[in-house]
Formats: structure tokens, C-alpha cells, sequence
């Protein structure tokens, strides 16, 4: 599995390949978050949900979570009017589960679009 950004040139190669966290396992949803440039949410074919960062590396997600047992169908993030986004799990058996984002993963002193262009800069 592997999620890349592709360039705009002419040989379409990928800007960064970020293929090491599924253990080459199917990607089925990718979303940008709504509260931080350089946030995404991942989810894996093993029902497994990645948090990625590209402020903090590119090398790792930050966060791993594993639904195994739970079945896990899709997630969407939700911004409260006040505190960190929070982010909607739904179950093959019904239920939703609703966790906050940690702080630490949203860093309000940070220019995120000024982050996201420095990365894309040393990628590019």
C-alpha cells in the first residue's frame, strides 16, 4: 500500500511515498484534516487507523490504532466549536466511538501552511 502526492511534471513520479506504516497492506481511506494542513487520517485493509503529520516527520505516523476485533467500517473527523478535533469511528456491529485528537498532534504555535510549503519545498 502506498499513499504518494504525484507531481505535476511530465513523469508523474511520486513527491513522497509513504509506504512503510501498512506493512504493505491495502490503503482503503485516505482524508486530509480540516483543522491542520498537515494532518491526515489513514485507513488500512486490517482495520487498522494511522494519524500522520508531515509538521512533525514523514518517516512514521504518529499515532497507530488497531480496530482488529471491532470491525472498524470508516471514521470522520468533527471540529468542536472549542478544543482539539475529534475524530468519529464507526463498527461493523453499529456502534461509534468518538476520540480527541491529542493536543500535542495539533499545534496551534505552528503555521501549518507555512510548515506544509517548507515540507513540499525539501521534497520538490
Amino acid at each position: 500500500a502506498v499513499v504518494s502526492t504525484q507531481s505535476t511534471g511530465d513523469r508523474g513520479e511520486p513527491l513522497v511515498t509513504l509506504d512503510r506504516s501498512t506493512r504493505g497492506r491495502p490503503i482503503r481511506t485516505v482524508k486530509w484534516s480540516r483543522s491542520s494542513s498537515t494532518l491526515f487520517y489513514v485507513m488500512d485493509s486490517a482495520n487498522k487507523f494511522y494519524l500522520w503529520d508531515l509538521s512533525e516527520r514523514d518517516s512514521t505516523p504518529l499515532v497507530i490504532e488497531s480496530f482488529d476485533s471491532r470491525g472498524l467500517l470508516s471514521f470522520t473527523e468533527m471540529l468542536p466549536s472549542a478544543g482539539p478535533p475529534v475524530v468519529v469511528f464507526t463498527f461493523k456491529d453499529g456502534s461509534l466511538e468518538a476520540h480527541h485528537v491529542k493536543k500535542s498532534a495539533i499545534r496551534a504555535d505552528v503555521d501549518n501552511v507555512s510548515k506544509l510549503e517548507g515540507y513540499l519545498a525539501t521534497v520538490l
